[in-house]
C-alpha cells in the first residue's frame, strides 16, 4: 500500500501534534522538541523526494506555529504585558536556529 503526499502530511501533523503535547507537558526541552520535529519532517520528506520542499515547508510551518503558541502561553504566564509580535519573532528565531544548526539555543 502506498500513501499520497497529502496523507503523509496529515499523518506527520498528527505525530507532530502528539509530540507537541509531550513537549507542553514538560517532558522535553526546546532542543529535544525541535530535533524530534526535524526527524519527523526529514523522514516524511525522504519518501517523497519530488515533493520534499513543499512537504518540509508545510510541516515546518505547522510545527513552528505550535511552538509559537506554547511560547506565547509561557510568555503570558511570565509577564502579562508581553509583546505578542516580538515573542512570536523570538519563538520563530529559536525554533529555526535549532532546526537549522542542530545546536541548543539559550
Amino acid at each position: 500500500m502506498s500513501i499520497s503526499a497529502d496523507n503523509a502530511i496529515e499523518l506527520s501533523k498528527s505525530i507532530i501534534t502528539e509530540f507537541h503535547r509531550y513537549f507542553v507537558a514538560g517532558r522535553a526541552d526546546n532542543y529535544d522538541h525541535v530535533m524530534a520535529i526535524k526527524r519527523i519532517i526529514t523522514a516524511t520528506c525522504s519518501h517523497f523526494p519530488n515533493e520534499s520542499r513543499e512537504i518540509q515547508k508545510n510541516l515546518l510551518d505547522y510545527a513552528r506555529d505550535l511552538f509559537g503558541e506554547e511560547w506565547l502561553r509561557q510568555a503570558k504566564e511570565d509577564d502579562s504585558e508581553y509583546d505578542r509580535e516580538e515573542e512570536l519573532k523570538e519563538a520563530s528565531r529559536v525554533f529555526l536556529k535549532i532546526y537549522k544548526t542542530e545546536k541548543d539555543v539559550q
